[in-house]
């Protein structure tokens, strides 16, 4: 870089550097999104404990499945929260977060989003088992390929980081 830049420099490089404010509408918007799918658990979880005790084992495992999902699709919305805003607050802020989330880099976020993905499909696969009587072959099918798939790109990616790293 020049000792003494431009003022056109100076200029694009302050545009370019403000611009990542654009990325908090979103991340509020995914703030939304969380507390919408916390209600969603809380009356998931209210409409499975009314009848507990009148619904059987496959029942049970049923509703823990969804709230395993979502518990699951909550964890990420939360990994792209923390990635947008470290893309928003940069390192400049980084004094004030705390110490935890300056320790996850975004390779590890992309990680975690896999693994979520990942346990997502395999919960909807483990619902579908359970309801194996009702659920088309097909989509058994479908849903084991589709889990597959994520985890040949969970493992793609981490050859690619340790490939990247060295």
């Amino acid at each position: 870089m020049l000792a003494n830049p431009s003022k056109f420099e100076r200029a694009l490089t302050t545009v370019l550097y403000v611009s990542r404010w654009v990325m908090a509408p979103f991340c509020l918007g995914l703030v939304a999104a969380l507390a919408i799918i916390v209600v969603a658990f809380v009356r998931e979880l209210i409409h499975d404990t009314a009848g507990f005790g009148t619904v059987g084992n496959a029942v049970v495992l049923l509703a823990v499945l969804k709230l395993i999902d979502l518990l699951l699709v909550g964890n990420l919305v939360l990994i792209m929260i923390f990635a947008g805003v470290t893309i928003v607050i940069g390192r400049a802020a980084e004094a004030e977060r705390a110490d935890w989330v300056s320790k996850v880099d975004l390779s590890e976020l992309r990680f975690r989003f896999v693994a979520s993905i990942v346990a997502i499909a395999a919960v909807k696969l483990l619902e579908s088992s359970v309801n194996v009587d009702t659920v088309d072959g097909q989509t058994i099918i479908w849903q084991i390929i589709i889990l597959l798939i994520f985890v040949l790109s969970g493992v793609a990616l981490a050859l690619m980081d340790r490939l990247s790293r060295g």
